[in-house]
């Protein structure tokens, strides 16, 4: 990643004893300078910005601007694919020698429709680009050019958003417009990059995973026929280390291949395979079906139909007692009503991926194997090039998850 900052330089002996601003560009092994033009004592100089000096609101403006183009500068290089391995200095040359970009006119509005047009993105993820824009147009109108939304705009939305939204709900807004501006960027258009200097904050989410304890009695409950079918879904994506429920549900009969579950995770579009054990194996044996893999498919038409009552089963599963409650009316015999305590509170079939990493922790299985196993990028890209991942060491990995979960 690539900072800028202000820095004084009072290095030689200037005789009027006053320093040159400088803009430093520092990445993770190097770091350069740019001057600003702009020189001042060390008293006028606070580390930020000039102080006490009569021209002080003029030499702020400038120093601020100049940072702020090169931030936008090194937004955009950050997309080219050798970035990673410049030096400093060759991010300096680059950005130097741009060639600054007439506004294009823009409006965020039409950037939104262009981004979701010609990205590869899934149908749910366009349903979150659309509510972004929404409000982004009931804050400022669909006509908002995307030259005009700097710094103090971003700020100023923030503030809209947080009147109705939590802390990670703005959070999801912020995201989607800083994945539009970047690619307005890559495109070639002149424009404010204010996450250069704004940081989108994130509330720490509620815990998805379970106790190792908790989850075998959920596992060994004798639950009602009616949810015995929910529950050992949610198991088998347990025993397929956390698979998304989307890449389980719509895989096809013939995604079980030499012992092996091979398929293409949809969010990512990255091929998996995962050694089937015999716990899975049972599983899909007593559900497969006929054109998918499992027969949820073959009769529903929509997958998130099927997870939806999943996931509401999964939260009911517990010990059921019967409750006589009297109405009003003293001549009606009392109502029996069933109240479940259940066993996991708010479970959803996400809980899976999550309590599966969190079990491989406890194992102390090594993190870069966990990290394969989720799908996750680990370590330096460039030291990945010349590690061959061993798919082997994720099959052991599941199966220690497995065997301390059934107290193997």
């Amino acid at each position: 990643m690539t900072t800028t900052k202000f820095l004084l330089d009072l290095r030689g002996k200037a005789k009027d004893g006053k320093g040159s601003i400088l803009i430093r560009i520092w990445n993770s092994f190097s770091s350069t300078t740019i001057s600003t033009g702009v020189r001042v004592s060390p008293d006028n100089w606070d580390g930020k910005e000039v102080i006490n000096h009569p021209n002080c609101s003029a030499f702020n403006a400038s120093i601020n601007e100049q940072k702020a183009k090169i931030d936008r500068a090194i937004a955009a290089l950050s997309f080219q694919d050798n970035y990673s391995l410049m030096t400093a200095s060759e991010i300096k040359s680059a950005i130097t020698a741009e060639k600054p970009i007439r506004p294009s006119g823009h409006s965020i509005f039409s950037l939104f429709k262009e981004y979701m047009e010609t990205g590869d993105l899934q149908e749910g993820s366009k349903h979150l680009y659309r509510s972004a824009m929404k409000k982004i147009m009931s804050f400022s109108g669909s006509n908002t050019l995307i030259e005009n939304m700097d710094f103090k705009w971003l700020r100023s939305f923030d503030t809209f958003l947080s009147k109705t939204q939590t802390v990670n709900g703005k959070a999801i807004y912020l995201r989607h417009l800083r994945a539009v501006m970047n690619y307005a960027i890559r495109s070639g258009i002149t424009c404010p990059y204010p996450f250069a200097q704004y940081k989108i904050k994130q509330a720490p989410t509620n815990k998805r995973s379970v106790s190792v304890e908790k989850l075998r009695e959920f596992y060994n409950y004798p639950c009602r026929q009616s949810q015995r079918r929910y529950k050992d879904y949610f198991f088998l994506m347990f025993f397929l280390i956390g698979i998304n429920a989307k890449d389980l549900l719509m895989a096809k009969s013939d995604a079980i291949r030499n012992g092996r579950f091979e398929y293409q995770r949809s969010k990512t579009h990255k091929a998996y395979s995962i050694k089937v054990e015999p716990e899975a194996k049972e599983l899909i044996d007593r559900y497969h079906g006929k054109n998918y893999l499992l027969e949820v498919m073959d009769h529903c038409t929509d997958y998130r139909n099927f997870l939806h009552k999943m996931n509401d089963t999964l939260g009911m599963i517990g010990p059921e007692t019967k409750e006589e409650v009297f109405t009003d009316d003293l001549f009606s015999e009392p109502q029996n009503i069933i109240k479940t305590e259940p066993i996991i509170p708010g479970i959803t079939s996400y809980w899976a991926r999550h309590t599966w990493a969190t079990m491989a922790y406890e194992l102390d299985l090594p993190i870069d194997v966990v990290s394969q196993a989720l799908g996750h990028s680990m370590g330096n890209r460039t030291t990945l090039i010349y590690i061959k991942q061993d798919i082997r060491k994720v099959d052991k990995a599941n199966r220690a998850v497995i065997d301390y979960f059934l107290g193997k």
